[in-house]
Protein backbone atom coordinates (compact mmCIF):
# COMPACT_ATOMS: atom_id res chain seq x y z
CA UNK A 1 0.00 0.00 0.00
CA UNK A 2 2.76 2.57 0.59
CA UNK A 3 4.22 1.87 -2.70
CA UNK A 4 0.98 2.53 -4.27
CA UNK A 5 1.03 5.95 -2.20
CA UNK A 6 4.75 6.66 -3.34
CA UNK A 7 4.36 5.64 -7.03
CA UNK A 8 0.86 8.13 -7.26
CA UNK A 9 2.75 10.65 -5.43
CA UNK A 10 5.56 10.71 -7.56
CA UNK A 11 3.38 10.42 -11.02
CA UNK A 12 1.20 13.30 -10.12
CA UNK A 13 4.57 15.39 -9.10
CA UNK A 14 6.17 14.45 -12.54
CA UNK A 15 2.76 15.68 -13.71
CA UNK A 16 2.68 18.91 -12.19
CA UNK A 17 5.83 20.15 -12.48
CA UNK A 18 6.44 18.88 -16.12
CA UNK A 19 6.34 21.47 -18.75
CA UNK A 20 3.21 21.50 -20.38
CA UNK A 21 4.44 21.32 -24.10
CA UNK A 22 7.09 18.81 -23.08
CA UNK A 23 4.27 16.16 -23.27
CA UNK A 24 1.25 17.82 -24.90
CA UNK A 25 1.09 20.00 -28.12
CA UNK A 26 -1.28 22.12 -29.23
CA UNK A 27 -3.27 20.85 -32.69
CA UNK A 28 -1.70 22.82 -35.85
CA UNK A 29 -3.85 25.37 -37.34
CA UNK A 30 -5.30 23.80 -40.65
CA UNK A 31 -4.31 26.79 -43.59
CA UNK A 32 -7.45 29.03 -44.66
CA UNK A 33 -9.66 27.16 -47.72
CA UNK A 34 -9.98 29.57 -50.10
CA UNK A 35 -13.90 29.26 -52.02
CA UNK A 36 -17.26 28.78 -51.38
CA UNK A 37 -19.11 28.82 -47.78
CA UNK A 38 -22.14 28.19 -47.12
CA UNK A 39 -24.32 30.17 -44.35
CA UNK A 40 -27.38 29.22 -42.00
CA UNK A 41 -28.58 31.00 -39.01
CA UNK A 42 -30.31 29.14 -36.41
CA UNK A 43 -33.52 30.09 -34.57
CA UNK A 44 -34.93 28.42 -31.18
CA UNK A 45 -38.97 28.42 -32.51
CA UNK A 46 -41.85 26.25 -30.98
CA UNK A 47 -39.57 23.93 -29.37
CA UNK A 48 -37.34 23.20 -32.63
CA UNK A 49 -34.43 24.88 -34.03
CA UNK A 50 -35.31 26.33 -37.19
CA UNK A 51 -32.58 26.36 -39.84
CA UNK A 52 -32.21 29.46 -42.39
CA UNK A 53 -30.43 29.57 -45.51
CA UNK A 54 -28.48 32.53 -46.15
CA UNK A 55 -26.67 32.41 -48.63
CA UNK A 56 -22.97 31.70 -49.24
CA UNK A 57 -19.81 33.87 -49.48
CA UNK A 58 -16.76 32.90 -51.44
CA UNK A 59 -13.02 34.03 -50.14
CA UNK A 60 -10.39 34.35 -53.23
CA UNK A 61 -6.59 34.14 -52.53
CA UNK A 62 -6.42 37.86 -53.85
CA UNK A 63 -8.02 39.22 -50.42
CA UNK A 64 -11.47 39.76 -51.79
CA UNK A 65 -14.94 38.29 -51.03
CA UNK A 66 -18.39 38.28 -52.98
CA UNK A 67 -21.56 37.52 -50.73
CA UNK A 68 -24.20 35.79 -53.19
CA UNK A 69 -27.02 36.66 -50.72
CA UNK A 70 -30.66 36.00 -51.63
CA UNK A 71 -31.11 39.93 -51.68
CA UNK A 72 -28.33 41.68 -52.21
CA UNK A 73 -25.14 40.45 -53.93
CA UNK A 74 -22.10 42.44 -53.04
CA UNK A 75 -18.10 42.51 -52.90
CA UNK A 76 -15.55 43.61 -50.41
CA UNK A 77 -12.74 42.68 -49.03
CA UNK A 78 -10.99 40.46 -46.18
CA UNK A 79 -8.14 39.77 -44.05
CA UNK A 80 -6.98 37.03 -41.87
CA UNK A 81 -5.76 37.84 -38.23
CA UNK A 82 -3.66 35.61 -36.34
CA UNK A 83 -6.12 33.34 -34.89
CA UNK A 84 -7.47 32.71 -38.45
CA UNK A 85 -10.37 34.52 -38.21
CA UNK A 86 -11.82 36.56 -41.12
CA UNK A 87 -12.15 40.12 -41.02
CA UNK A 88 -14.02 41.63 -43.43
CA UNK A 89 -13.99 45.60 -44.95
CA UNK A 90 -16.80 46.85 -47.84
CA UNK A 91 -19.96 45.40 -49.18
CA UNK A 92 -22.33 43.37 -46.92
CA UNK A 93 -20.12 42.16 -44.38
CA UNK A 94 -18.56 45.75 -43.71
CA UNK A 95 -16.48 45.77 -40.18
CA UNK A 96 -17.79 42.13 -39.57
CA UNK A 97 -15.83 39.31 -38.69
CA UNK A 98 -15.85 35.45 -38.90
CA UNK A 99 -14.76 33.49 -36.30
CA UNK A 100 -12.51 30.07 -36.87
CA UNK A 101 -14.59 27.50 -34.55
CA UNK A 102 -13.38 24.17 -33.66
CA UNK A 103 -14.30 22.12 -36.73
CA UNK A 104 -12.29 22.60 -39.46
CA UNK A 105 -13.38 25.12 -42.49
CA UNK A 106 -16.34 26.44 -39.94
CA UNK A 107 -17.02 29.87 -38.72
CA UNK A 108 -19.32 31.53 -36.74
CA UNK A 109 -20.01 35.10 -38.79
CA UNK A 110 -21.33 38.39 -37.15
CA UNK A 111 -20.86 41.70 -38.59
CA UNK A 112 -23.00 45.50 -37.76
CA UNK A 113 -26.33 44.68 -40.12
CA UNK A 114 -26.79 40.97 -39.37
CA UNK A 115 -30.82 40.49 -39.47
CA UNK A 116 -29.84 37.03 -36.79
CA UNK A 117 -27.71 36.95 -34.06
CA UNK A 118 -24.66 35.17 -35.95
CA UNK A 119 -24.69 32.79 -38.93
CA UNK A 120 -22.65 29.25 -39.39
CA UNK A 121 -20.61 29.22 -42.31
CA UNK A 122 -18.84 26.34 -43.85
CA UNK A 123 -17.10 25.12 -46.50
CA UNK A 124 -18.88 23.98 -49.45
CA UNK A 125 -16.58 23.84 -52.44
CA UNK A 126 -14.97 25.79 -54.97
Amino acid sequence: MKKRLLLATIGSAFLTLAPAGSWAQAAPKAPLKYGKYGCTASKYRGGMVEYIPRGSFTINPDGTYFYSGFEKPSKGKFSVDKDGNLLFAGGYFDKGKAEKIDRPDKFFLVFPTIPDNRWTCGYVGK
